[in-house]
């Protein structure tokens, strides 16, 4: 067996870790047929289309000059995305015309007894002494999108036979199987009924679990398989794939949003681009992703639940080449080696010598690493970061990053350059729209009118923090927030910031406005703790309190999720084997409505969320740390608000006031948390670790003593229960 790792001398770039999505901007350079070392090569002297070489070249370059200077300013055209032009379509003409210069022609073949039928592009004319090729795409597009970088240069050596999968480009099928084996089955019936006898099989993605189940089922015809990032592997691996994926996977595979389009690029590419034009997004998602949706879901639920529907893996008889990423965002390469070791692949039957020895000692040492990494595992204590939206749970895993880890580095600080010029314009538009909505409600409306000098920028304003991209935070358009910001209808605005939603960073980035837009502007770690990013799906991160060394303290691993009630239900498949369950509570937000639900008291929502939490089976033996966080926050508003504005609060009486009168209202709020955790919890499960502390995520020295403290109640809890306390 062949088992090439991308990224190293004389093999497949690392640029072509992924090839499942391509779309219209400058791409990698093509792969070579000469990476294929399993099959054949031979030369083509008699090229039909030598003149037009220079024509296409030409086209490309005046095609990426388009994509870097016309395709930037149509996004700011004031027409509506439907009257746009659209040049996926067009870009999709063009394809189908590359193909066709490339010898191929389109050819619908009908198969199966399900009146489905395979839409292929086949050699115009069968050329002897050609073995023929199958190129299987992946879910990333149709066949066109696939391989229009590489049928020039397979096209001189191999008769190239490429289908669309059923459901994708113009292949249909009107039955209810969704399985690998039934896109497999249909590409080779396809092949039987195009008069081919004997082929190769290259697939990516998807398409490698189909090359996977045709070199099972039609050994005869299949002689070679070419296997390219596609995650062949157990029942178990999948759903560890999907687990640590914390989303729905077909949001990110089948995306029906542009940021979603946005995530799959980045995962899918190893340098994908800069920016790309909204409108053009909306234009792929809209060309390639609509039609028959619901029956490519459909196959994607089925290829994570049963793979390529055969346990245990057979072995393949054909001479197999894997080719894979080392920067694979999707499929790690740890799955290859995994993939290799199983002995799912074999080559054609060779005496045994130096090089199977030397192959059989690496599966070993795979083996033996991942025997080690088990082991290690078991060490390692998993902590789960729980709390509603906007709670500060991701600034707390920021935190541990600082406290415990290496930090940020400058690429890391530079990446949110980005996230707080977004916070800028998203407040200034929060506030100048607040300020308008107020003027309409509001019975004292005088005070929240924006004076006449400052409404057209504040429009403007509003307009930019509308789009899904954000120019770069410029030193006029600093001074122009800065002086919407001190206009006296703002600044009223701000201080019904808990009915407006707005952010608590608000103060510290308006007043950093001028330094925030240097042109040679790096993040500082103080700026990355107050921006907000709304977390999505899960992020992990492993540590230490007390240091590196496991022999200073006890390892643990801590999963953030996000807060918002659509995103809660990924929290399920993280529940089993928890140590402790940290829970955020933002304790000044008593007086502010949800995000997502402006009709429900945030306090309110953390209550009943803190309640389910409790309640969950899962968590019988589970500590619970519950962090009263946003100190900072609460101790100024509790001075100006009374906290019996909380329904949940209604019975709490002031006082004092000053100093006394803050430790008196979080006092007050600790013990309903404390009557909320024994309410909730069964007499059985009394005895497990609770703790209260008082927390303030931007506090980096308070969060670090916090965590020392957490850290020394779970092993004095681990000590209790190994009988050594």
């Amino acid at each position: 067996m062949l088992l090439q790792e991308t990224g190293k001398p004389q093999q497949l770039p690392a640029s072509h870790a992924r090839l499942t999505f391509i779309c219209p901007f400058p791409l990698p350079p093509p792969l070579n047929s000469n990476s294929l070392r399993s099959l054949p090569q031979n030369s083509n002297p008699n090229n039909k289309f030598p003149t037009m070489e220079t024509a296409r070249r030409l086209l490309r370059r005046l095609h990426n000059l388009f994509c870097l200077i016309a395709a930037p300013l149509l996004s700011f055209l004031p027409l509506p995305p439907r009257r746009l032009p659209s040049l996926v379509a067009v870009r999709e003409a063009v394809l189908c015309l590359a193909f066709l210069r490339r010898g191929l022609v389109p050819r619908t073949v009908a198969v199966g007894p399900t009146s489905a039928s395979l839409h292929f592009w086949i050699p115009a004319a069968h050329r002897p002494g050609r073995p023929s090729l199958v190129l299987v795409h992946g879910f990333g597009g149709n066949a066109k999108w696939q391989w229009e970088r590489q049928i020039g240069p397979l096209s001189r050596s191999f008769d190239l036979y490429i289908p669309d999968l059923v459901f994708f480009g113009r292949s249909r099928s009107d039955g209810e199987d969704r399985s690998v084996g039934f896109q497999a089955r249909c590409v080779v019936e396809g092949m039987r009924r195009l008069g081919v006898e004997q082929y190769a099989v290259v697939g990516i993605s998807y398409g490698g679990f189909v090359a996977f189940r045709m070199a099972v089922m039609a050994a005869e015809a299949v002689d070679r398989v070419v296997i390219l990032t596609a995650g062949i592997c157990s029942a178990e691996k999948r759903r560890e794939l999907v687990r640590n994926e914390g989303r729905d996977v077909s949001e990110i595979l089948l995306p029906q949003r542009a940021e979603d389009l946005v995530t799959l690029l980045r995962r899918s590419m190893y340098r994908p681009p800069r920016w790309i034009p909204a409108f053009l997004l909306r234009d792929f998602i809209e060309v390639m992703y609509k039609d028959r949706r619901k029956e490519r879901v459909e196959l994607l639920k089925e290829l994570l639940q049963k793979g390529v529907d055969m346990e245990p893996l057979p072995v393949l008889k054909q001479e197999t080449l894997i080719l894979w990423g080392d920067q694979d965002k999707v499929f790690p390469l740890s799955l290859a080696y995994q993939l290799q070791s199983m002995g799912s692949f074999c080559s054609r039957q060779k005496p045994y010598n130096e090089a199977d020895a030397e192959e059989n000692e690496q599966a070993e040492e795979i083996e033996r690493r991942i025997a080690r990494e088990t082991k290690a595992e078991q060490h390692i204590h998993k902590l789960l970061l729980l709390g509603a939206g906007e709670s500060g749970k991701s600034t707390i895993f920021k935190q541990i990053k600082l406290l415990f880890q290496t930090g940020f580095d400058e690429a890391e600080l530079r990446s949110y350059t980005s996230v707080i010029h977004a916070n800028v314009y998203q407040t200034i538009k929060i506030l100048f729209d607040g300020a308008k909505e107020l003027t309409q409600n509001e019975s004292d409306s005088s005070k929240y009118v924006v004076s006449c000098e400052n409404k057209d920028v504040g429009e403007k304003l509003s307009d930019i923090g509308s789009r899904l991209d954000y120019p770069y935070l410029t030193k006029e358009i600093a001074n122009e927030i800065k002086t919407l910001w001190n206009d006296a209808a703002i600044q009223e605005a701000y201080s019904r910031g808990n009915i407006l939603q707005v952010p608590d960073c608000a103060q510290y980035f308006m007043e950093n406005l001028e330094r925030l837009s240097e042109t040679d502007y790096v993040p500082t770690k103080e700026d990355v703790l107050y921006a907000r990013v709304r977390t999505t799906g899960v992020v992990e991160i492993q540590f230490s309190p007390v240091g590196e060394s496991r022999k200073s303290g006890e390892v643990y691993r801590l999963y953030d999720v996000g807060g918002q009630r659509n995103e809660r239900r990924k929290w399920i498949h993280l529940f089993e084997g928890v140590r402790a369950v940290i829970f955020c509570a933002a304790i000044s937000e008593y007086d502010q409505m949800l995000f997502e639900d402006e009709t429900k008291n945030r306090m309110m929502e953390t209550k009943e969320l803190f309640d389910w939490v409790l309640k969950q089976a899962c968590f019988e033996k589970t500590s619970f740390m519950l962090f009263l966080n946003k100190f900072d926050i609460f101790e100024q508003k509790v001075q100006k608000v009374p906290l019996n504005v909380c329904e949940w609060f209604k019975d709490y009486q002031p006082m004092a006031s000053g100093k006394q009168e803050v430790e008196h209202a979080y006092e007050f709020v600790k013990k309903k948390f404390e009557e909320l955790y024994f309410q909730s919890t069964k007499p059985e499960r009394v005895d497990r670790v609770f703790k209260i502390y008082r927390t303030t995520a931007l506090d980096q020295k308070l969060v670090k003593k916090t965590f020392k403290l957490v850290d020394e109640t779970l092993r004095r809890r681990n000590l209790i229960e190994a009988g050594l306390l």
